[in-house]
């Protein structure tokens, strides 16, 4: 079965990149996105920006950074789904004309958020508002990385997704598990919310899928930092049915992220 992989960055600190699981993930290298993901069998990656600033602190708004994804996305539009790493406090207008500008040149897909790393709350519609408003009209995924306190937790994103019930909204690793059952609360009460498996424990995943559903959760290996291997292997070791191992491996992120596999 081809894969979509939902959560891949590209790449980290070149200081960091040897030591992590997949080394030869290099941003600006768009072919080791390809080699990737076609040794861990996936048709399409979501790809997106290491979640904090590159050291030494050069790119404050992630934009060279979201500029590398969209080169990738560019070359190879038909296996790279791009996201875009944004921090909101930069201002209404910053945010709207940077969002405006990646769908324009390279076909963005998504927002990846992480409000601990930027200093926000994601409940604070002063800040996420004018981002939001941009994810409604450009119908863009929100994926916020969840799980970290005091910013990062499930309830507080879920507001956002309670303000904008038009946008789709994907938290990141089931709350990494001290959070899973807010994460669960938050999935029950907000239709319009998802999840990602990577880094999740097993037991969590099973949890999830029993009292939310197979149809909200997407396989994501979170790479470079995590092995596609160990994380394919949680899902195909739980007991899933044929039809719940298709949409957690691939009819999920077809469906949440736009991705046409007929082509």
């Amino acid at each position: 079965m081809k894969v979509i992989d939902a959560h891949m960055h590209y790449g980290t600190d070149a200081n960091v990149a040897a030591h992590t699981c997949v080394p030869y993930l290099v941003n600006g290298e768009p072919d080791s996105v390809i080699r990737l993901l076609d040794e861990q069998n996936a048709s399409h990656g979501v790809l997106f920006p290491h979640d904090r600033r590159m050291s030494p602190p050069w790119d404050a708004d992630y934009d060279k950074a979201n500029g590398l994804v969209g080169e990738a996305a560019r070359k190879y539009p038909d296996r790279i789904v791009g996201v875009a790493r944004i921090d909101p406090t930069f201002g209404a207008e910053h945010t709207a004309a940077l969002i405006d500008r990646y769908v324009g040149e390279w076909n963005c897909r998504g927002l990846k958020l992480v409000a601990g790393y930027d200093f926000y709350r994601p409940n604070d519609m002063k800040v996420m508002g004018p981002l939001l408003d941009k994810a409604e009209e450009h119908g863009l995924t929100v994926l916020f990385h969840s799980g970290d306190a005091p910013r990062d937790l499930p309830y507080l994103q879920a507001q956002a997704a309670k303000a904008y019930p038009k946008v789709q909204f994907v938290l990141a690793h089931i709350g990494m598990h001290a959070f899973l059952w807010e994460c669960i609360l938050a999935c029950q009460e907000y239709p319009n919310i998802s999840v990602d498996m990577s880094q999740a424990f097993a037991f969590d995943i099973m949890t999830f899928i029993k009292n939310v559903s197979a149809d909200r959760l997407q396989y994501g290996s979170d790479v470079p930092y995590q092995s596609t291997k160990i994380e394919q292997l949680k899902l195909r070791e739980i007991g899933l049915s044929e039809a719940d191992l298709e949409k957690v491996f691939w009819r999920n992120a077809a469906r949440i992220w736009g991705i046409d596999r007929t082509q």
